[in-house]
């Protein structure tokens, strides 16, 4: 997305949205933000923490962004031996590309972050995209498969 078009966006939203809207906004980000997490820790990577090889800890944390303004939204910590962790953070419920962005990486190794982003599809529908760059080919849909990958690249 060209600098126009991203400055573009960001204006309509500003120009569009009236400020119980961005309260409606920030509620479902907290919302989708947390579905994810507990995504992750229930379904995803349960049958690991079971087996003792992953412990799971929410963190909560202050965010004050422009449009939403000021909340509380959690970070997943995922813990593994050896003094690993891993951790998925909410950066931002508003991007000039996306409708939210969180932060996933391994603590020590935060050069090799992915970004999780959120594109609403419509009212009731978002997906969650993994991100390695801003190039298409470098982007897939963040499920299961696509998380234990990173984690499998990450403890090489």
């Amino acid at each position: 997305m060209a600098l126009k078009q991203k400055l573009e966006r960001l204006k309509f939203l500003n120009d569009t949205y009236k400020e119980a809207e961005w309260m409606v906004y920030r509620d479902t980000w907290k919302t989708d933000v947390s579905k994810l997490q507990h995504t992750i820790m229930d379904k995803w990577l349960e049958e690991y923490a079971q087996n003792g090889l992953m412990i799971f800890n929410l963190i909560n944390t202050k965010r004050v962004e422009p449009y939403i303004g000021e909340y509380v939204t959690t970070i997943l910590e995922i813990t593994l031996a050896e003094n690993k962790f891993i951790m998925l953070e909410p950066i931002s419920a508003v991007t000039s590309d996306y409708d939210g962005k969180l932060e996933l990486y391994m603590l020590g190794n935060i050069e090799n972050k992915v970004s999780i982003v959120r594109r609403i599809i419509n009212k009731e529908e978002h997906e969650w995209i993994v991100a390695k760059s801003y190039n298409q080919e470098d982007q897939a849909k963040f499920d299961k498969a696509q998380l234990e990958k990173l984690i499998e690249e990450w403890l090489q």
